[in-house]
């Protein structure tokens, strides 16, 4: 039923749009592949991602070559998906567009480009190349030389441990950790008023949960420069965090989220923290340089 199709993607519901699109990466008919092709354009993220999923479906040079251009969408989901189809497909001649993708400013795209990559066979050309590759793999052979101290850590300080700080201190890790104090940070989060958003920010980085981890990760999106700030003030300090995620804050425009990230990485120890570095030498911020040579000295 290919008219119903056709009149689906005309709806403005986007969710009928992508079912049009679903639908038509059934067919092999070549005006169904070029209407797919035509939702490439649509203003909907969601149906832009289900034209790059089928696509997937149709292993053409031309398909591809649209997969490759999905690669610099403004939007990181289609971006994620567009890389993910071309693993799949194993497009050996898309490496260098993938092997660009592991500096994309979002981690997901990262993650996902360096998998497509490894898919594919690919090999850095580049020490610098192969750091940001093995970093986003996970593939990091050293560890955080400091991070926060554990919560029990509380209970060793005996020059000034008493029986009421420690009732204090267990009080305070309760109301952190309460369901309701959580969710009423996590819809100050999501608001709009800035100031409580970070302190929603700093009061969750206290939650050891991993879906609360996640919630903060997500921050690096933020476009707000001090909620990312915050964000990776919080996070840099656990256990949990993930070094991959923060590799494109090291390229952020705010001078305070990359001094934050340099600081990050210069308390772990592997060799491939020296290559990612070492451009921030060029960095036109002054402190942003130093940090940078104290990091790489460390």
């Amino acid at each position: 039923m290919a008219w119903l199709d056709t009149l689906l993607l005309k709806s403005s519901n986007p969710r009928m749009r992508c079912k049009a699109v679903e639908n038509l990466s059934e067919s092999r008919h070549p005006s169904d592949t070029e209407r797919i092709l035509a939702s490439m354009e649509d203003q909907s993220p969601q149906v832009r991602c289900a034209a790059v999923r089928a696509l997937a479906k149709a292993d053409t040079p031309d398909t591809q070559n649209s997969l490759v251009r999905a690669l610099q969408d403004k939007c990181f989901e289609v971006r994620v998906a567009a890389a993910r189809a071309l693993g799949r497909l194993g497009a050996v001649r898309a490496a260098g567009d993938l092997a660009v993708c592991l500096r994309d400013p979002d981690a997901a795209v990262r993650i996902a480009a360096a998998g497509a990559l490894l898919a594919i066979g690919w090999k850095p050309t580049t020490r610098e190349e192969s750091a940001w590759f093995e970093i986003t793999l996970g593939n990091i052979s050293g560890a955080a030389s400091a991070s926060a101290p554990p919560p029990d850590a509380w209970f060793t300080k005996s020059n000034q441990d008493t029986s009421f700080h420690r009732r204090l201190a267990v009080a305070e890790l309760k109301a952190r950790n309460d369901p309701h104090s959580i969710n009423s940070s996590l819809v100050a989060l999501r608001g709009t008023d800035l100031l409580a958003r970070i302190s929603a920010v700093h009061d969750l980085g206290q939650v050891n949960d991993p879906q609360i981890t996640e919630e903060l990760l997500m921050l690096f999106r933020d476009p707000e420069p001090e909620v990312r700030l915050a964000a990776v003030q919080v996070l840099a300090g656990r256990d949990d965090s993930p070094p991959a995620h923060f590799l494109g804050l090291l390229l952020d425009t705010s001078l305070e989220v990359r001094l934050a990230a340099i600081q990050f990485f210069g308390r772990i120890h592997a060799h491939q923290i020296t290559e990612v570095l070492l451009p921030l030498l060029s960095d036109p911020s002054l402190q942003v340089r130093q940090a940078t040579a104290t990091a790489i000295g460390r």
